[in-house]
């Protein structure tokens, strides 16, 4: 008995210039002759060897870490997110002691005037000792009057036949949100209950008004969130999205911006291994969506961040190279009209190493969260799911 091979029908949209492309593509091709010690040419340095650099460099950036990850306090610090609070830049993330999602994980805080200058952190929410809940960082939203901070907790009881994430009973998790007035004492303010499974990103403004975000709800199926205005404390509308065949979407690691046409432009990470981001569109306000198509954009699959400059340039900032689970490269890429990006930098291809090995850690640059301030991006990220970094690159000579 013989089969025929499955042929996905996947339509495709090209995202990429020319110039782009060829110079994503020869990195990832230098890259990998690297990784596995094979020269090219006598002269072969790898992508550190080439003059100019195939991706070039942001040449006005400046780099901090915010903490660093060790075996006392917590060598598992994941979750990025950053926002601007009454003057303030605040950075949020999950710290826990050596796995991801282990029990007894919170959610940690650092402040800083100037984005390179970090206070030491404070806990957001913390985790009762001998307790088997963990708290994961999962949004952050300022407002005039308050600094919100939306925790996932989940009961960590493991199934240890299944791999990653899904070892988590799924039952057992609850999303809330904790407000500020200060920036220092937060308090319980709402709780969206055991809908949600996983956001990853603060919802924004529509140019309507309305605040989206993606999520996945609790039972896997990927989500756009719609509030009914600027509220985050409101209850918002779920419109479900169909992955095509092939691609999944289990954690709602997307992000979005929006055109001048008012067409709503959603980047979602694969989960099936395409190693290549998948966008979807809305007209109408993100009330009704087309189904996701892949693009030409890699994707090592994790996390990316989409937005809009000062300038009115558009961003993506991601792990751009088509090989699964290769977050060493951090890459910023922008555009002058949404649709097609012309531009690629590097942010951050340093090699890095973990010091302490944990469940579903891994190498590498990842879980970028970004935040436009006047001619500055400012970019959180983490090095190995250990160290909490934070990039700051004036955009104008970009």
């Amino acid at each position: 008995m013989s089969t025929s091979p499955v042929i996905l029908d996947r339509p495709t949209v090209q995202m990429l210039a020319p110039d782009v492309k060829n110079a994503l593509n020869e990195y990832h091709w230098r890259r990998n002759f690297q990784l596995f010690e094979c020269l090219m040419t006598d002269s072969d340095h790898g992508t550190k060897g080439a003059d100019p650099a195939i991706i070039p460099y942001i040449r006005d950036a400046r780099r901090a870490i915010v903490y660093y990850g060790n075996e006392f306090h917590g060598s598992y610090n994941h979750h990025n997110q950053i926002a601007k609070f009454r003057g303030r830049y605040y950075y949020a993330w999950s710290n826990g002691f050596r796995n991801e999602e282990d029990a007894g994980q919170k959610v940690l805080i650092a402040d800083s005037d100037d984005a390179l200058n970090w206070s030491d952190p404070r806990i957001v929410l913390d985790v009762e000792e001998g307790s088997q809940w963990a708290n994961n960082c999962v949004a952050m939203h300022a407002t005039d009057d308050f600094l919100y901070v939306v925790i996932m907790s989940e009961e960590t009881e493991h199934d240890e036949t299944v791999t990653g994430m899904r070892r988590i009973r799924p039952d057992n998790a609850y999303m809330d949100v904790y407000r500020s007035a200060d920036g220092i004492s937060f308090e319980k303010a709402f709780s969206y209950g055991s809908t949600i499974k996983w956001i990853f990103e603060a919802p924004r403004l529509t140019a309507e008004g309305r605040l989206l975000c993606v999520c996945t709800t609790m039972d896997g199926v990927p989500a756009i969130l719609l509030w009914p205005g600027d509220d985050i404390l409101a209850e918002p509308e779920f419109i479900r999205v169909e992955p095509p065949q092939g691609a999944s979407f289990p954690y709602g690691e997307s992000t979005w911006y929006q055109l001048d046409d008012g067409r709503i432009v959603v980047f979602w990470r694969d989960e099936g291994a395409s190693c290549y981001a998948y966008v979807n569109f809305s007209e109408d306000g993100g009330r009704t969506w087309t189904q996701p198509m892949i693009t030409d954009i890699p994707d090592s699959m994790s996390r990316l961040y989409a937005g809009r400059l000062t300038d009115g340039r558009y961003y993506l900032v991601n792990n751009a190279i088509p090989t699964l689970l290769d977050r060493m490269p951090l890459t910023l890429m922008l555009s002058d009209d949404g649709l097609t990006f012309d531009k690629v930098y590097m942010i951050n291809d340093s090699p890095v190493e973990m010091r302490r090995k944990g469940l579903l850690k891994i190498n590498g640059h990842q879980y970028p969260c970004c935040l436009v301030d006047g001619d500055k991006l400012i970019v959180a990220y983490d090095a190995n799911k250990e160290d909490i970094m934070c990039e700051v690159i004036e955009t104008a000579g970009l």
